[in-house]
Parts: structure tokens; C-alpha cells; sequence
């Protein structure tokens, strides 16, 4: 249940966009809870971690770039 307007979560897939610095991050294709209603997404504690794992190895590698895009699905595989 969203703790927002109280709507049903479904399954779905988002990206997911993170700007760090003075460069973003887009990560497609991540696995979420979605509100029907206001459309609030929610991530469990295993998709949360592994965004937060992959927006670490980026800041450590791409101190130059302006953008990043990620897929997801080959990232946490």
C-alpha cells in the first residue's frame, strides 16, 4: 500500500536517475513497486542496495563523464 495516498503497489519497471556532482546517472530497467493511483515507486531492500553498489563504482570511475546510462538487468546479474 502506498504511504502516500494509500493506492495498490503493482510490479513494475522504472528508471532510475541520480545526479552526482556534476553528472547524472540513469539506470534503466530496475524492478520497483509502482502506486496505481499517484504512482510512487518503491524499491526492496535488494534492488535499493545494488543502485547504491552501482552508483559507487560509477562515482569511482567516471569522475569526467557528464552522463552514465545502466542497465540494470546486466548490472545485477
Amino acid at each position: 500500500m502506498c504511504v502516500f495516498c494509500k493506492g495498490e503497489l503493482v510490479p513494475a519497471i522504472t528508471d532510475y536517475i541520480e545526479k552526482i556532482g556534476n553528472y547524472v546517472v540513469i539506470i534503466k530497467n530496475v524492478p520497483c513497486e509502482k502506486c496505481e493511483q499517484c504512482g510512487e515507486e518503491y524499491f526492496s531492500t535488494v534492488v535499493a542496495k545494488k543502485i547504491e553498489s552501482i552508483l559507487n563504482e560509477i562515482q569511482e570511475i567516471s569522475t569526467e563523464l557528464t552522463v552514465s546510462v545502466i542497465d540494470y538487468e546486466h548490472r545485477a546479474a
